[in-house]
């Protein structure tokens, strides 16, 4: 039972009031990992499968990883017509042209690889920090782990080593632009 229940109707804090003051604190919509884009620069590493390794031979990482986040876990059916493609609105026409060639007419069992998807989702965060442009405990509420965590990834692997910040933002829907401008403030 909440304190709030016990005072008076007026007294109480009503939900829009709670929710207006939640959102003016600067920290209240950092965006989740699961909100992030998949960098459009990255390369097969730790959690890839030797099919997603296979498949990126074919269509690069980026649109491999994209596919692997939207169906992973699914057994898809690989049309020989690019038109009829499951993959159609989530990915380029020459990419869905290209898959419809290697694997058109054949079942594929997508994997989820979250340790993958995940991986490449944080890698900005983790150069976001390096940089100095997030804090640790921001970078910990958006991937959703402890700050100690984080000081362990940007301090001890080359996790987001790589990570060209401007570039990734410039990449980014303008969506997501709106995330990023949250998490990288300018100093």
């Amino acid at each position: 039972m909440t304190q709030a229940k016990h005072l008076p109707a007026k007294a109480r804090p009503s939900g829009a009031a709670a929710l207006a003051r939640l959102r003016s604190h600067p920290r209240a919509r950092l965006p989740k990992l699961w909100e992030l884009p998949i960098p459009r620069d990255v390369q097969p590493g730790r959690g890839w499968t030797s099919q997603m390794r296979e498949m990126a031979d074919h269509i690069g990482a980026y649109a491999t990883l994209t596919i692997v986040a939207t169906f992973g876990g699914e057994q898809l059916r690989v049309p020989y017509s690019a038109e009829r493609s499951p993959f159609r609105n989530i990915l380029d026409q020459e990419t869905v042209a290209t898959i419809a060639s290697v694997y058109g007419g054949n079942r594929i069992s997508i994997p989820v690889a979250r340790t993958a998807v995940d991986t490449a989702r944080r890698a900005v965060v983790i150069a976001a920090v390096r940089a100095e442009k997030l804090t640790a405990a921001d970078a910990a509420r958006i991937i959703g782990t402890s700050r100690t965590y984080i000081s362990h990834l940007v301090n001890g692997t080359d996790e987001g080593q790589n990570t060209d910040l401007a570039a990734s933002v410039d990449r980014l829907e303008p969506q997501q632009r709106d995330l990023f401008a949250l998490l990288l403030p300018a100093k």
